[in-house]
C-alpha cells in the first residue's frame, strides 16, 4: 500500500501520449500530392536467362514430357476423347425422368 500520494508513482494520462498524433495537420490538397510506392510492383520475371536468375535452365517446366517441349492446349487429356465432349458441359435432358413443375400447395 503507499502511505501517501506523493509515494504513489505518477499515472501518464492517456491524452499525454496520444498529444502527437492528435496534433497531425494534412493539408488540403492530399489527394493531388498522392503516389504509388516505389516499391509496390515488382520486375517482370524474365525466364531463361541463367541459373542465378532463379528461372534459368528449364524456366518453370520441369524436366521432360509434351507440356515442357511445346505447347499443349487447354483441357487437352493425352489424345482421350475430352470429359467435355463425353458428358457435355451442362449436362443432358433425361427423358424417361419425372416431370418437373413448380409445386402447387393447399392453403
Amino acid at each position: 500500500r503507499w502511505s501517501s500520494s506523493a509515494d504513489a508513482p505518477l499515472a501518464a494520462s492517456p491524452a499525454s501520449f496520444l498529444l502527437p498524433f492528435l496534433q497531425q495537420r494534412r493539408s488540403v490538397s492530399i489527394l493531388s500530392s498522392l503516389s504509388d510506392n516505389p516499391t509496390a510492383y515488382s520486375r517482370r520475371i524474365r525466364r531463361g536467362r541463367g541459373p542465378s536468375s532463379g528461372k534459368g535452365k528449364t524456366s518453370g517446366r520441369g524436366h521432360k514430357g509434351q507440356k515442357q517441349h511445346g505447347k499443349v492446349p487447354r483441357g487437352f487429356q493425352g489424345g482421350q476423347t475430352p470429359l467435355e465432349v463425353v458428358k457435355g458441359k451442362r449436362g443432358f435432358t433425361n427423358k424417361y425422368g419425372p416431370a418437373l413443375g413448380p409445386e402447387t400447395r393447399d392453403s
